[in-house]
């Protein structure tokens, strides 16, 4: 029987362990094993995915953000840039997605070949490592970047993990691997000039513009190229990537973040080098502290029943960046760990990058545990209220960061309701970079569903998070002071919210904002749902899913709903409130029909599902 960890317990086990890594598995206790089945599922999709990758003459590559797709020869002799016109961006980054594309389709063909000894798999991924290795150049821009460290982890794949690389071809791999060092490191070196240590980074008044993601990941790429090609300059990249990093890991306890997808993205990266690394010289950093808190951000904000939808909250894109998943799948062989591989095993295995499978297909023996604790729990960049895991709970993550980095929005206060595998209410999830009215909708005003004050929203990352707890086993609160985050005409701002069972979530704007305040509030559905409105009550319906929607201080009517200029879907209820003092109530009830609300004469208390909410 698997036994169900009391939330202090866990998190005791998680600190003295280093993630699971402390529990003593008692005979009733075992966790449940890596089946025969999921192993030979793993096998079954990367063959189904080189089978598919045979049948293709181009390489498509969704540029999915500005909505274009673009057919690039096979095998591809050189780095080729369109020229198909960005509107607003001059130079547009197409061998970030070109690469990280072709990255995916090699790696397909080449697990196959290397897993099953597929004859055309290795013809084809040998042609395709052929060309690429007679590129001329290996990278879009001047300073270490994203489309070089793609094609830099390949080059690295190719040479030290794939036994059926033929000599001459390897030869090639290594000399390439080469010339990509020798091309990317002087930039590195001038950017990192200074960096020798971690205290380097952090001893600066602004560490953060040391760490931004692109120069990072690039770097880690050039020093993977520099091991596979036994060149001098991989001493000095491992220990530059060790103070860069293990800066990051410091870091991250002071809320240091740029989201699940693109911590994920440096992780993904980090976790190859850390595996190239000998046992000395990466413990350090496989045992910091820091390294639980991308694990954490992982399975926390999944969606109930889908733990691979994490929460849209800042630029998150679940679907077409899984590097964090990737990441996890990588560490679960340097350090085996049951909560590790629970998440990954709730993972379907399409939405897995094929590095992910591979490594997880290394990683059989590891055992998983039954379920973590869920209730009321820090995501470091959100709050989590979630009554448990499966497709029938209920989840609400609310933003709340004061990280730096770009893609970390000013969103504090936001959240997000899922259950059934989606999130019913959410947000959109990403940062359009073209000017126009889609990046208005993703980082405008109106984008988020903190409350917009006398015209005035979030501008400033400077939340505080004054409640996080449980009142009971099925009564879960988060409570943020927004004040800091809006200009000074608000005089206070605190957004309580409460998750009550499997089907209710309460949300109070506790507002002083001078004689007669005005709070317009923007809640965005998921693409695919649809709307009804009835005695003053939204009702948002996506499957099986009923969602009610109600105001305390207003009627929801269909006029509300809008879809604003730049959704990709999303429609919006967008309801203005005169006189928003001293509380808006908002209440979200999972229900087969309208529930009623009681608003007490104060405006301090309602009723609704048979219990009382107060502030």
């Amino acid at each position: 029987m698997a036994r169900t960890w009391k939330r202090r317990e866990f998190l005791h086990a998680v600190a003295a362990g280093g993630a699971l890594g402390g529990l003593a598995w008692g005979a009733d206790d075992e966790p449940r094993p890596f089946t025969e089945a999921r192993r030979q599922a793993i096998e079954a999709e990367v063959r189904s995915r080189a089978e598919r990758q045979l049948e293709r003459a181009r390489l498509v590559v969704d540029y999915y953000r500005i909505g274009r797709k673009i057919a690039y020869p096979l095998p591809l002799e050189e780095l080729i840039l369109p020229e198909v016109n960005v509107p607003s961006i001059p130079v547009y980054p197409w061998a970030t997605w070109l690469t990280w594309t072709l990255e995916e389709r090699i790696g397909c063909l080449g697990w196959a070949a290397q897993w099953f000894d597929h004859k055309e798999a290795r013809q084809r991924a040998a042609a395709d490592l052929a060309a690429l290795a007679r590129w001329p150049r290996f990278q879009q821009y001047a300073n270490p970047d994203l489309s070089s460290a793609h094609a830099g982890r390949i080059l690295w794949t190719a040479a030290t993990r794939w036994d059926w690389v033929e000599s001459g071809l390897r030869t090639s791999l290594h000399e390439a691997c080469r010339r990509h060092l020798e091309a990317v490191l002087p930039a590195s070196d001038k950017l990192y000039a200074s960096v020798r240590t971690k205290d380097d980074v952090l001893r600066r008044e602004a560490p953060h513009a040391l760490l931004h993601n692109i120069p990072l990941i690039g770097t880690i790429g050039a020093a993977l190229t520099a091991a596979a090609a036994g060149h001098p300059a991989a001493e000095l990249l491992n220990e530059r990537i060790h103070a860069l990093f293990g800066a990051v890991l410091d870091l991250r306890a002071k809320g240091y973040t740029e989201g699940v997808a693109y911590d994920g993205y440096v992780l993904d990266f980090a976790a190859d080098w850390l595996a190239a690394l000998p046992d000395g010289e990466r413990s350090d950093l496989l045992d910091h502290p820091g390294l639980n808190r991308y694990l954490e951000q992982s399975y926390m904000l999944g969606a109930p029943g889908a733990a691979e939808q994490v929460a849209e909250l800042s630029d998150v894109e679940p679907r077409e960046m899984p590097f964090h998943l990737a990441a996890q799948a990588k560490l679960l062989r340097l350090r085996p760990d049951p909560l590790r591989r629970w998440l990954l095993g709730r993972c379907p295995l399409d939405v897995l990058r094929c590095d992910a499978l591979a490594a997880l297909g290394g990683a059989a023996g590891v055992p998983a545990i039954a379920a973590p604790p869920a209730g009321a729990l820090d995501a470091h960049y959100a709050a989590v209220l979630r009554s448990g895991w499966e497709a029938e709970d209920l989840a609400v993550a609310v933003s709340c960061s004061n990280s730096p980095t770009g893609h970390i929005q000013n969103d504090a206060g936001t959240l997000v309701i899922g259950t059934r595998g989606r999130w019913l209410i959410t947000d959109p999830g990403y940062q359009q970079y073209v000017e126009g009215d889609q990046r208005e909708f993703t980082v405008g005003p109106a984008a988020h569903n903190a409350p917009l004050v006398n015209g005035s929203g979030p501008a400033e990352k400077r939340p505080r998070r004054i409640v996080l707890d449980s009142a009971s086993p099925t009564l879960h609160r988060v409570a943020i002071d927004l004040t800091a985050c809006y200009p000074a005409a608000v005089k206070s701002l605190v957004r309580h919210v409460w998750l009550s069972g499997k089907n209710l979530v309460v949300v109070a704007d506790e507002l002083d904002a001078g004689q007669q305040p005005q709070a317009v509030y923007h809640w965005h559905g998921h693409p695919d749902a649809a709307w009804w409105f009835e005695a003053g009550w939204a009702l948002v319906a996506l499957g099986a899913a009923q969602l009610w929607v109600a105001c305390s201080r207003a009627e929801i009517s269909g006029a509300d709903l809008q879809r604003l200029a730049g959704s990709r879907g999303q429609l919006s209820l967008v309801s203005t409130i005169d006189g928003a003092s001293p509380v808006v109530w908002w209440v979200f009830a999972l229900a087969a029909n309208r529930p009623a609300l009681e608003v007490d004469v104060s405006g301090r208390q309602i009723r609704v599902l048979g219990e009382a909410f107060r502030v």
